[in-house]
């Protein structure tokens, strides 16, 4: 009887190497020295004389640009003492106006501490930008407590209310800002405009925020907007 021959097996086996295989000679990709120094060298030159991409400016401008410098209400002081403030910033610096109320929950305290965080975090720009916030509510808000309410946030800043709703209505008019009083549960309660505004030292509206921009994009558009006013003032581009 034959005895039959082995199978082959329908796969093959795993076998260890006893040896790495090695090579005689390495295989680079790499460019000789010379040239990849070259190479760095132009990549860094491009990198240098590539301008900076523009400033994307978080609150919005318009066109063309509003003037509100002849537009002006009572500043006062906790004793009910007033003097007319025009929304002009001085020389060199900007001004910020926001119209608001002091028993507001949220939308206000919410804009003034963004706008408060913005203006200390310029460092040694900050004393160029002023905080004025104008009342739509001057019936609760007294000179005592507008001038209290708005200095708790930034302490110069300029507490503005008038009684005479004409001339009121006047000053929002002439940043696109509405006001007025509507009914909540029954209540009647102020509604306004929640947006900040950015005002230049000719009295033009150069920049509106919205509400809900958080204080580093106030910031950042802050110090583009001086960068711009320093420019102008020396002939140079920012």
């Amino acid at each position: 009887m034959n005895t039959p021959l082995p199978t082959r097996p329908t796969t093959t086996p795993h076998r260890a190497r006893t040896r790495p295989r090695t090579r005689t000679r390495p295989r680079t990709n790499c460019l000789p020295l010379a040239g990849l120094l070259v190479a760095v060298a132009t990549v860094l030159g491009a990198c240098a004389q590539s301008p900076a991409a523009p400033h994307e400016f978080a609150g919005y401008e318009r066109e063309p640009t509003p003037t509100v410098g002849d537009a002006s209400l009572p500043a006062v002081t906790p004793d009910g003492a007033s003097t007319l403030f025009q929304f002009k910033a001085e020389s060199d610096h900007l001004l910020l106006v926001y119209f608001g109320y002091t028993s507001c929950p949220d939308v206000c305290p919410t804009t003034l501490f963004d706008a408060r965080s913005a203006i200390k975090n310029l460092e040694d720009d900050a004393d160029r930008v002023t905080l004025a916030m104008a009342t739509v509510d001057p019936e609760v808000d007294t000179p005592e407590v507008l001038h209290g309410y708005v200095t708790t946030f930034v302490d110069d800043a300029v507490a503005l209310r008038t009684e005479d709703d004409n001339q009121l209505r006047a000053a929002a008019s002439a940043f696109g800002a509405e006001y007025g009083r509507e009914e909540v549960d029954g209540e009647s309660q102020p509604f306004h405009t929640g947006a900040l505004y950015a005002v230049s030292d000719q009295g033009q509206l150069l920049l509106t925020w919205p509400f809900g921009v958080k204080a580093p994009e106030i910031r950042a558009d802050l110090e583009v907007l001086l960068d711009q006013i320093d420019a102008q003032n020396t002939g140079t581009t920012p």
